[in-house]
């Protein structure tokens, strides 16, 4: 099972590419808080969000929208600090509880994860698997899809992250 934040929905929405999360992960869910901050997303006028609503379990998709328990808005509670939203906690708390993976591109947010045990993965990760799973299955398909990231929702690779992605899906050319 995979947890997903806002910004990674946001992100793959942006580019149109949301199907590559239950491509990798039997199953994904994220949180209401996540889904309350793009209901707010979608007041101001960004589309993007229409695609997420689309793959909404009650819209008869493949996103889960989960609610927290008690223990885990506890859990949720005592990992806040200064850098961590709400949701950003709630997030680490869902995914701590119940052993899911968290799939996030915030570095604190993974940073917190590692300190408390959670697998953590970012979009470099997201997409390896992709790659694995043959989702994205060509080094002209990656490269549009890094240059869609960048122009339509600002997102940089790192050129470490870049080559390792690359050399990922030359290995399996």
């Amino acid at each position: 099972m995979a947890l997903v934040d806002n910004n990674v929905l946001s992100s793959l929405a942006k580019v149109d590419r949301l199907e590559l999360l239950p491509s990798v992960f039997e199953t994904v869910e994220t949180p209401l808080s996540v889904i309350d901050e793009l209901d707010r997303a979608a007041a101001e006028g960004y589309d993007f969000v229409t695609r997420i609503d689309a793959v909404k379990s009650y819209n008869d998709g493949w996103l889960e929208i989960v609610a927290p328990t008690g223990a885990e808005l506890e859990l949720a509670d005592d990992l806040g600090d200064h850098a961590l939203s709400s949701t950003d906690a709630r997030c680490l708390a869902i995914a701590s509880q119940r052993d899911a993976r968290l799939v996030t591109d915030d570095a604190h947010v993974g940073t917190r994860g590692a300190q408390i045990g959670v697998e953590v993965w970012d979009l470099v990760l997201l997409f390896q698997a992709a790659i694995h799973c043959d989702v994205i299955s060509t080094a002209e398909e990656l490269s549009t899809l890094v240059a869609e990231l960048r122009d339509r929702d600002g997102y940089r690779f790192s050129e470490a992250d870049r080559n390792t992605l690359f050399e990922t899906i030359d290995a399996t050319e």
